[in-house]
C-alpha cells in the first residue's frame, strides 16, 4: 500500500510538469509559425545589415575618441598619429571590422531566441495563434507590406515638424551660452 501511495504521489507530481512541458511545446510551435509568417529571418538579416552599416559609419569617430582619450601620448604625438593612422590604412581597417559581430551565426541565433522569449512573455498561446491567423489573412498581409512605410511616414512627418524647432532651440541655447561666456 505504501509503495502504491508513493508511486501515485510521484505520478501526481509529474503530471503538472508534463502538462507545462506540453503547453510550452505548443506555445513554442505557435511562436515558430508566427515568426515564419512575419518573415523574422529576413527582418533579423536586415537589422543586422543596418547595425553593421551604422557601426561602420561610427568607427572613425570611435577611433578619434580613442585617440583623444589616450593618456600615453601628448598632443604633438596625437597630431602625428592622425596622419600615420590615415596613411597606414588603420582607419579603413577599423571601419572594415566595425559591426562584424552583427553578421555572425551567434547574433542571428540570439536574435531569434529573443523573439521567442519576448513573444512567449507577452502573449498567450491563443493570442499568438490569433496573430498568426490575422497575419495570414489579406488584411494581415497588407498590414505587413505597409507597416514599415507607414511607420517611416509617421516619424518622417514628426521630424519635419519638430526637427527644425529642436535645431533652432539648440542653436539659440548655444548662442546664449557663448554670449554669456564673453
Amino acid at each position: 500500500m505504501h509503495k502504491m501511495f508513493k508511486q501515485a504521489m510521484i505520478a501526481a507530481a509529474l503530471v503538472p510538469t508534463f502538462a507545462f512541458a506540453q503547453a510550452d511545446a505548443e506555445k513554442t510551435a505557435a511562436i515558430k509559425e508566427l515568426l515564419s509568417v512575419m518573415q523574422v529571418d529576413q527582418a533579423i538579416k536586415g537589422q543586422s545589415e543596418n547595425w553593421q552599416q551604422s557601426a561602420k559609419q561610427d568607427a572613425p569617430l570611435v577611433l578619434e575618441q580613442a585617440l583623444i582619450e589616450n593618456k600615453t601620448m601628448d598632443d604633438k604625438q596625437k597630431q602625428a598619429a592622425v596622419e600615420k593612422l590615415k596613411k597606414n590604412g588603420a582607419v579603413q581597417r577599423v571601419v572594415d571590422q566595425a559591426g562584424k559581430q552583427f553578421g555572425t551565426d551567434a547574433f542571428r541565433s540570439d536574435a531569434t531566441k529573443a523573439h521567442y522569449e519576448a513573444f512567449g512573455k507577452y502573449y498567450t498561446t491563443q493570442e499568438i495563434k490569433d496573430l498568426t491567423t490575422f497575419l495570414k489573412s489579406p488584411s494581415g498581409q497588407k498590414f505587413m507590406t505597409n507597416q514599415g512605410k507607414a511607420t517611416q511616414e509617421i516619424w518622417g512627418s514628426m521630424m519635419q515638424k519638430y526637427g527644425p524647432q529642436v535645431g533652432k532651440a539648440m542653436r539659440d541655447s548655444a548662442d546664449k551660452e557663448i554670449a554669456a561666456a564673453k
